[in-house]
């Protein structure tokens, strides 16, 4: 089947392999570029993980809301 890759979704492939191919280049390049500030790229990396924490939480946040306005 096309839709599946050796046993994974190719959707999965896709998001993971190409599409987040930028965001593993930046964090390679904060790590291993020259001249290499540690605490900036663990800043950095903070950041990323604190913005993709608050989306996930206020998109769980809305659909809870959602649920319960109009589905009970």
């Amino acid at each position: 089947m096309l839709e599946w890759i050796g046993g994974t979704p190719v959707g999965l492939w896709l998001i993971l392999g190409i599409i987040l191919a930028p965001i593993y280049g930046m964090l390679a390049a904060w790590f291993l570029g020259k001249p290499r500030n540690h605490l900036m790229a663990l800043r950095g990396l903070v950041y990323m993980l604190a913005m993709i924490v608050m989306l996930w939480g206020g998109l769980y946040i809305l659909s809870m809301v959602i649920k319960f306005v109009f589905f009970q």
